[in-house]
């Protein structure tokens, strides 16, 4: 699939299709590909939970849209 960020603010369900199809969705930026969400399976709530308080607390980890956060203020976030 492909899509923009524009797209996924009108209708966010676009993730939830691409993560239940299992298939990569590519957001494009002024024609070009910017990100890829590689969907994968967890085998379960905790596992996912595990996944991403790694991907969080790595240090190289950013995300690519608006001003970057601490950790300490992604955990405020609640």
């Amino acid at each position: 699939m492909t899509t923009t960020l524009e797209d996924i603010h009108r209708d966010p369900a676009i993730l939830d299709r691409a993560i239940s199809s299992r298939e990569p969705l590519d957001i494009v930026s002024g024609g070009e590909v910017t990100a890829t969400l590689w969907p994968r399976v967890a085998s379960s709530i905790e596992e996912a939970r595990r996944l991403m308080r790694e991907r969080f607390t790595a240090p190289d980890w950013q995300f690519s849209v608006g001003t970057p956060l601490s950790r300490d203020e992604r955990n405020a976030r609640g």
